[in-house]
């Protein structure tokens, strides 16, 4: 994940992070004091000179002209917040942020919770114009601004979460932020609990505006689950979940898979697209109800959709209706716990899940053998009839699919390139990681990948890594294979 720090300082230091190893070409003429780069606003200067220290203003000056990636982020690096930053310097952490017109979004790091209250604050309120009916009800509108934020540093407390949640909330942010995306996580803890949590999700019955909310904590539990389950009841934005709690439990499972299987008539439901469950206090049996939940309500989304399609194939004048109604079933489906294994395997394939019409589903399964591995390989086997919806062309089918387990080893990777050399096969990408795999095996599969050009089959051994750099990545953090941020569209 390509990451650009903002510090303060260190002029060479922060000409090199900026610009010179950020890929979008060579740091501009004046980044530090002459002419302003390309989307800067040279007022800031000027409006700002008399508020916050000398360290924050510089600081806060190379914010504004930070330059973003292709995608227009940012990343704020704990270690160089100007240790000066504090309540005071809110106006002019907002107009730094509101300067840097390329600014779309911003991931902040391992900085002192208080400077990520701030900084949460500001960015939440950086499209904002002064005050105005007129103008506040144009930002709502606007196109500009930050439209995805993200924590990832360990010191994200419940504190944060209770200033993001007011914030999300119309009333205390003067009309619904542009905010489309937030991520709370870290790969290994944060401070986050039920206490931030419910106040942070109950958000979502007032917020118009996000569609992708991620949520990682050691600390996080049912409680968080029932308050979302609840806010989601009232909203019909929210199209992206990704929630992983130690706490969460088989209560917690169950819910979510009362908000999949009731909100197929509900607002949640219309919207819902993608959905990400993660813990390990919930079991076997917990995770079972949930797949066989979750596969039933997708596929019979997607039956509902092909009787639409056929209904509107016999009338010219129902296709631009039909064009733009929503598909109300998910798309993307993550299990993540390590204590959970071959039994869950079983109600994968009988369920199943794979055949639903989901295009992406990601299974961690830490206990699961080599023979649920086999059963989850010859459930993928079983794709590649494409069945054709009349009036919508091909039905939906499993594009990507990711599995990683602590028990299974070499016979499991044996079969699943078994499966993966079948021509029907249409997967686009396999990743996978078995634990007890040994070196040489994990080698020889990379080998024989190597031969499709088209397709991209990965494996490996070391459990930990694929956690940080595929689940957490990928799945946490929304990057692409390829390690580039998703595009957050605007």
């Amino acid at each position: 994940v390509v990451a650009y720090s903002v510090g303060g300082g260190h002029t060479a230091a922060m000409q090199s992070l900026f610009f010179g190893a950020c890929g979008r070409g060579n740091v501009p003429e004046d980044a530090m004091g002459q002419a302003p780069c390309v989307g800067y606003s040279a007022s800031w200067d000027q409006n700002q000179s008399e508020s916050g220290s000398s360290e924050v203003k510089a600081w806060a000056r190379e914010l504004a002209h930070a330059k973003c990636n292709q995608h227009g982020g940012l990343t704020i690096s704990g270690a160089s917040v100007p240790q000066e930053l504090g309540a005071p310097s809110l106006e002019l952490l907002r107009a730094a942020l509101l300067a840097n017109k390329p600014l779309r979004s911003l991931t902040v790091g391992d900085v002192r919770s208080g400077c990520a209250r701030l900084i949460a604050e500001a960015a939440l309120q950086a499209p904002l114009p002064p005050q105005g009916a007129l103008a506040l009800q144009q930002a709502k509108d606007d196109p500009n601004g930050i439209s995805e934020v993200k924590f990832i540093g360990p010191s994200s407390d419940d504190n944060l979460a209770r200033l993001l949640g007011m914030l999300l909330r119309p009333v205390w942010s003067h009309g619904a932020p542009a905010l489309k995306s937030l991520t709370i996580a870290h790969p290994r803890r944060n401070f986050l609990t039920d206490q931030g949590g419910v106040p942070l999700v109950q958000a979502l019955e007032e917020n118009t505006r996000l569609q992708h909310l991620v949520l990682f904590g050691t600390q996080l539990g049912d409680g968080t689950v029932w308050a979302l389950c609840n806010a989601l009841e009232h909203n019909s934005t929210l199209e992206s979940i990704a929630f992983y709690g130690k706490r969460l439990t088989g209560r917690g499972t169950t819910l979510l898979g009362r908000l999949v299987k009731g909100g197929q008539s509900g607002k949640a439901g219309r919207r819902l697209r993608e959905l990400v469950v993660g813990g390990t206090e919930f079991r076997d049996e917990d995770a079972c109800e949930l797949v066989r939940t979750v596969a039933s309500s997708v596929a019979a989304a997607q039956k509902a959709a092909s009787s639409t399609a056929s209904s509107a194939s016999s009338s010219s004048a129902a296709a631009p209706a039909l064009a733009t109604m929503p598909g109300g079933a998910l798309t993307t489906f993550g299990l993540l716990n390590a204590v959970i294994g071959d039994e869950v395997c079983r109600a994968v394939a009988a369920s199943g899940l794979l055949s639903c019409g989901l295009t992406e589903v990601s299974l961690v399964l830490g206990r699961a053998t080599d023979d649920g591995t086999t059963i989850l390989a010859n459930a993928l086997g079983a794709l590649g009839s494409t069945e054709e919806f009349a009036g919508t062309g091909k039905k939906k089918s499993l594009s990507h699919f990711r599995m990683a387990s602590v028990a299974a080893g070499d016979s499991g990777l044996d079969v699943m390139e078994n499966v993966w050399a079948k021509p029907s096969l249409p997967l686009e990408s396999l990743q996978v990681c078995f634990g007890s795999a040994t070196d040489g095996a994990c080698a020889r599969q990379e080998c024989r990948s190597s031969s499709w050009s088209d397709k991209r089959f990965s494996a490996t051994n070391n459990f930990g890594s694929f956690m940080d750099e595929v689940v957490f990545k990928q799945i946490m953090l929304r990057t692409t294979h390829d390690g580039q941020p998703v595009p957050v569209t605007i």
